[in-house]
């Protein structure tokens, strides 16, 4: 039996091998998402607890609230597997060459750093490691498939639990 890898806020980009999940079923422009699962990162997932083997996720989690997001990151800490990798890309403050309008754009309600969500993930939530990661290298690299948007104001990064 394969790993049960989760895309989540995939919109309408889809993966073999994944189960691709978003909250929508249609574009801002109208235009049908084909999902394997329609999912709200932000209420309880439906799987079982320590059941995936990994979770990715491209620029999505800033657009969530800090409630739905709190949510969504102990859900993932929930149903992964120990040893299993959560990879995940989006705008951080670290990224200098651009201003804060820029990186707050399309929608991003958040804006993270690096050290703000070592402290949610590890600290807090109790993942074990979480790092930076570059485009397309991952510990688990059938993740970093789904990587997207380099040079584009996105760091990517992980956390295993």
């Amino acid at each position: 039996m394969g790993k049960l890898l989760l895309h989540i806020g995939c919109a309408n980009r889809i993966y073999d091998g994944f189960i691709n999940s978003d909250k929508h079923t249609v574009s801002p422009r109208g235009k049908p998402y084909i999902l394997d699962q329609v999912m709200d990162i932000g209420q309880p997932w439906s799987y079982e607890d320590e059941s995936v083997d990994g979770i990715v996720s491209m620029h999505t989690l800033q657009q969530l609230y800090w409630r739905d997001l709190i949510v969504g990151f102990k859900e993932m800490h929930r149903v992964l597997k120990k040893g299993g990798v959560m990879r995940f890309g989006c705008p951080m403050v670290e990224i200098e060459d651009k201003d804060l309008d820029y990186i707050l754009g399309w929608a991003n309600t958040n804006l993270f750093s690096e050290d703000l969500l070592r402290r949610v993930l590890v600290d807090r939530i109790g993942f074990s490691t979480f790092s930076q990661r570059g485009y397309r290298k991952s510990r688990m690299p059938e993740l970093a498939r789904v990587d997207n948007r380099p040079g584009r104001c996105t760091l990517y990064f992980e956390a295993t639990k």
